[in-house]
C-alpha cells in the first residue's frame, strides 16, 4: 500500500493588507532606539507585497495588543488567549477547503503550530471545532518552526503504513501577528516584515493506487546543520515569542542541501522535478536555487507565495503545493522547509495523473 495526500488546501484570515500599510502601522509603534529607516528597508526587501492577520491588525485589536505612542505591548497571557480564540476558526477554514464533503473516516489528527502555547492545545481545540470523534488519535507537533509540516506529514505517513485503514488529517495553523516584536534589534525588524498568518490542511491515506489529488509520498530526508543552533531561535518571553535570525542562515543551509538533495531525488534530475521550497525569505530562495543549480523560474511558486501572503511558518510549504496542484501535471515534486537547528527537511512526492 502506498501513502497519498488525497486532499490539500490552505486558508488566509481576513483581507490582504499591503506591506506598505503594515510598515507605516509598525513605524508608529517602534520602541526607543529602533531605526525607522531600517524597518522600511527590511520591509521593502522582504519580497512581500501583502500579508493577512487573524486580528484586526490596523484597527482596535491591533491597538489593544500593540498600543501606539510607546505604551507596553500585550503580555504572553493576552497573546495566548488570543491564539486559543482565533486559531481554531482559521484552521477549520483550511480543513473545510480541503474537505468540502466532510471528514468521514478520519481516524487520526496531527496538528502543528509554533505560535500558540496553550493547553488544551490546537489538537484538542480542533476536535471540538471540527466535531471529530473523541476517539480520534492525536499528535501535537509544537515549536518545530517553519519545517513542522514535514514531521507532521511523516507522522501521518507512519500511521497509514502501520494501519492501511487509517485516514489522517494534518493541520498547520500559525498566527504570527500575535508575536510581532518591533525592535529595536534587527532580528525583530526583519521578522516583523516577513511573517503573516495562515493555515493549511491535508489528508493522508493509504491506497494501492492514486486517490484524490494523486500525490504520492515517496521518500523523505532530514539534516541538522552542525554548530548552527544559535543562528535561528524562537524563545518564549514575557511579551510573547522572540525570534533570533542570523544573516548566515542561507549560507549554512546551502552547505548541507547538495548531499541531502542527492539522497532525496535518488537519481531524478533536479531539472526534471518541480520544486516547493519554504520561503523563509528571498535570500534563502536565491541561495537554494543557486546551490542546487536549479533552472530559472524553478522557485516561482515559492516566491509568489511569499509575495502574496508572507512567510506563514509551518503551513507555507503545504500552501505552495496546494496552489501548484490546482493545475493538471504529473511527475516528481521535491519540497523543502527549514527551521531552528538549523534543520532542513525534505519530502519527495510523485503526482500521478
Amino acid at each position: 500500500m502506498q501513502a497519498w495526500i488525497s486532499r490539500l488546501a490552505h486558508a488566509l484570515p481576513g483581507a490582504a493588507i499591503a506591506q506598505a500599510d503594515i510598515a507605516c502601522w509598525m513605524e508608529a509603534r517602534l520602541p526607543a532606539g529602533a531605526d525607522p529607516s531600517r524597518l522600511r528597508r527590511f520591509s521593502e526587501r522582504a519580497g512581500v507585497a501583502f500579508r493577512h492577520a487573524a486580528i484586526d491588525l490596523l484597527g482596535a485589536e491591533g491597538e489593544s495588543l500593540y498600543p501606539s505612542g510607546g505604551g507596553p505591548h500585550a503580555d504572553a497571557l493576552q497573546r495566548s488567549r488570543a491564539f486559543a480564540r482565533l486559531a481554531p476558526p482559521l484552521a477549520v477554514q483550511a480543513v473545510r477547503a480541503a474537505c468540502p464533503d466532510g471528514l468521514a473516516g478520519i481516524t487520526h489528527l496531527v496538528a502543528a503550530t509554533c505560535t500558540g502555547a496553550v493547553a488544551p492545545g490546537l489538537d484538542l481545540l480542533l476536535i471540538d471545532a471540527l466535531g471529530l470523534p473523541r476517539s480520534t488519535r492525536r499528535v501535537m507537533v509544537g515549536f518545530m518552526g517553519c519545517y513542522a509540516a514535514m514531521p507532521a506529514l511523516r507522522v501521518a505517513w507512519d500511521a497509514v503504513r502501520a494501519d492501511p485503514h487509517a485516514k489522517v488529517l494534518v493541520v498547520c495553523c500559525e498566527l504570527s501577528s500575535l508575536h510581532l516584536q518591533l525592535g529595536p534589534d534587527d532580528d525583530a525588524l526583519v521578522a516583523a516584515g516577513l511573517f503573516g498568518d495562515g493555515a493549511a490542511a491535508a489528508v493522508v491515506e493509504a491506497s494501492p493506487g492514486p486517490v484524490g489529488l494523486g500525490l504520492e509520498l515517496v521518500r523523505d530526508a532530514c539534516a541538522v546543520v552542525p554548530d548552527t543552533g544559535d543562528q535561528m531561535a524562537w524563545i518564549a518571553a514575557a511579551d510573547g515569542f522572540r525570534l533570533r535570525l542570523s544573516p548566515g542562515i542561507p549560507r549554512s543551509l546551502s552547505g548541507t542541501l547538495t548531499a541531502l538533495t542527492d539522497g532525496l531525488l535518488a537519481g531524478i534530475g533536479r531539472s526534471d522535478a518541480r520544486w516547493a521550497v519554504h520561503p523563509g525569505g528571498p535570500r534563502i530562495l536565491d541561495d537554494v536555487e543557486r546551490c542546487l543549480g536549479l533552472p530559472a523560474q524553478s522557485l516561482d511558486a515559492s516566491r509568489q507565495a511569499l509575495r502574496s501572503a508572507g512567510n506563514r511558518s509551518s503551513g507555507t510549504v503545504l500552501a505552495i503545493i496546494a496552489d501548484m496542484c490546482r493545475t493538471a501535471w504529473s511527475g516528481p515534486l521535491a519540497a523543502y522547509a527549514f527551521g531552528p537547528g538549523l534543520t532542513a527537511e525534505g519530502i519527495l512526492f510523485h503526482r500521478h495523473a
